[in-house]
C-alpha cells in the first residue's frame, strides 16, 4: 500500500503540471494600436454530426454553446475595450443576412461584418467539441474551443487563443471519494445550463489568459445612458490583507462580470481606473481617503458607485480536511450624494475531506489535497459574486432606486 507521503507528493506533482499549457498568439504590437469596439459573434459547433435533414444538434449542445458565449461576453467586458452587447450583435446580424441560425452572416467578410456591427475587432469562437452525457454511473459535461480576434478592416488576426479544454466528470465510477460530491453532481447534472456554466467558467479562463487588456481613456464617456440605463462605476476592491490584493483583482473581475445580468450599465473598470488615476490614486494604492464619490461620478458620468472590502480569502488545510473560502463587503453609493443605497456581506467556502463522507484510506489522504486546487477556489469566488449580484438584485431598495431614477 502506498505511503501517505507519496500519495501526498504525488497529487500535489498532479496539481502543478495541470499548469502547463501553450501560449496565445498576439500579434506584435497590439497594444500600441489596440482595437476600439469588439464584437463578439455568435459561436459556432463545428463538430461534423451525422444528422438527417428533420433532425436539429442536440439541444444540450446549443445551451453549451450559448452559455459559453455569453459567459465569455460577461467576462470580456471588463477589459479595456467598447464591447458590443450581444442582443445589438444577434439583432444587426439578422437585420442583414436573415436569422442566426440560418448561418448566412458567416459567408460575410470581416470587412463587411464590421460595416454592419459597427465594430472595429470580432471575436470568432468554433466549438469542436460538445457533449452533455448524465447517467448515474458516468456524467460528462465538456467542451473543446478555439477563440480568435479578427481586425474588421483588414481580416488580419490580432489574436488567437491556445486550444481551450474544459470538463466535469463526475458519477458513481468517477466520484468514488467523496460522496457529497456524488450527490451533487447528480443534481446538477439534471440541467446542462448549470453544468455548462460551471466549465465555461473554467474554459473563460483560459481563453483570457493570453488576451490583452488596453488601457481606456477617460475621454468621450459622458454622453447619456442607452436606454434611460443607469450607471455604475465599480472601484477597485480593498483588500483587508495586503496579501490578497491578487484576488482582489480577481473578484473584481468576476463581479464586473456578474453585473452584466443586472439592469445597471457597469462602465469598464479600465475607465474607472483612469478617472481615479486623473484624481490622484494609483494602480495598486488603496483609495485615498480623500476621495469624493460625487466628484467621481460626474468625471465617469455615473449615476452609482460600488465599492468594497476582500474580508476572507484562501485556503485552510488540516491533513483530513480542508477548505477554500472567500469572503466579499460591498455598498452601492448614490453618484451624487455619496450616500449608500445598498450594502452586503457574503461568504462562501468549499470543504473537500472526511467531513463530506470519503469512502476509503485514500480518500482521505488525497481529497483535502485535490480540494486545495486553484480552480476550486476561483470557483468559489464565482459562486460568491454571482450571488451578491443577485442579492442586489432583489433588494427592495435597489428597485425603488431604479424606478425613480429611470427615465
Amino acid at each position: 500500500m502506498p505511503s501517505a507521503r507519496r500519495l501526498i507528493l504525488g497529487a500535489l506533482g498532479g496539481l502543478l503540471l495541470a499548469g502547463c499549457a501553450p501560449k496565445a498568439y498576439v500579434r506584435p504590437g497590439f497594444l500600441d494600436h489596440p482595437p476600439k469596439r469588439v464584437a463578439v459573434l455568435p459561436f459556432r459547433i463545428t463538430y461534423p454530426y451525422d444528422l438527417t435533414e428533420a433532425e436539429g444538434i442536440p439541444s444540450s449542445h446549443v445551451v453549451g454553446r450559448d452559455t459559453f458565449r455569453q459567459t465569455f461576453y460577461y467576462a470580456l467586458t471588463p477589459l479595456g475595450f467598447e464591447d458590443i452587447k450581444l442582443p445589438e450583435v444577434d439583432a444587426a446580424l439578422a437585420a442583414t443576412w436573415g436569422p442566426i441560425e440560418e448561418d448566412g452572416w458567416q459567408r460575410a467578410t470581416p470587412q463587411e461584418l464590421g460595416v454592419a456591427l459597427g465594430a472595429d475587432a470580432l471575436i470568432y469562437g468554433e466549438m469542436s467539441r460538445l457533449m452533455h452525457f448524465s447517467t448515474p454511473l458516468y456524467t460528462e459535461t465538456s467542451l473543446t474551443a478555439s477563440m480568435r480576434m479578427v481586425d474588421a478592416a483588414t481580416g488580419e488576426e490580432l489574436w488567437r487563443s491556445r486550444q481551450i479544454k474544459a470538463a466535469e466528470r463526475g458519477g458513481a465510477l468517477m466520484k468514488k471519494g467523496q460522496v457529497v460530491d456524488f450527490v451533487k453532481d447528480q443534481a446538477r447534472s439534471v440541467d446542462p445550463r448549470v453544468k455548462f456554466l460551471r466549465i465555461s467558467d473554467a474554459a473563460v479562463r483560459q481563453a483570457l489568459k493570453g488576451l490583452p487588456n488596453p488601457p481606456m481613456a477617460l475621454d468621450s464617456h459622458a454622453s447619456s445612458a442607452a436606454g434611460g440605463s443607469v450607471r455604475l462605476a465599480l472601484l477597485p476592491l480593498e483588500p483587508k490583507n495586503k496579501n490578497w490584493r491578487t484576488a482582489a483583482e480577481t473578484l473584481r473581475g468576476y463581479l464586473a462580470a456578474s453585473l452584466q445580468e443586472t439592469p445597471f450599465e457597469v462602465l469598464e473598470v479600465q475607465r474607472v481606473d483612469a478617472a481615479l488615476e486623473a484624481l490622484g490614486w494609483h494602480e495598486g494604492d488603496p483609495m485615498p481617503e480623500t476621495l469624493k464619490i460625487p466628484e467621481l461620478a460626474q468625471a465617469l458620468g455615473a449615476d452609482v458607485v460600488m465599492r468594497g472590502t476582500v474580508t476572507n480569502w484562501g485556503r485552510t488545510y488540516l491533513v483530513v480536511q480542508s477548505w477554500v473560502k472567500a469572503e466579499l463587503q460591498v455598498e452601492l453609493l448614490d453618484g451624487r450624494t455619496g450616500g449608500a443605497i445598498w450594502a452586503d456581506k457574503l461568504k462562501k467556502t468549499r470543504q473537500a475531506g472526511i467531513l463530506k463522507g470519503p469512502t476509503g484510506y485514500k480518500s482521505i489522504v488525497t481529497s483535502p489535497i485535490t480540494g486545495l486546487k486553484t480552480g476550486n477556489l476561483e470557483r468559489v469566488a464565482k459562486h460568491l459574486t454571482r450571488e451578491l449580484v443577485q442579492h442586489l438584485d432583489a433588494s427592495p431598495a435597489i428597485l425603488t432606486y431604479l424606478n425613480e431614477h429611470a427615465l
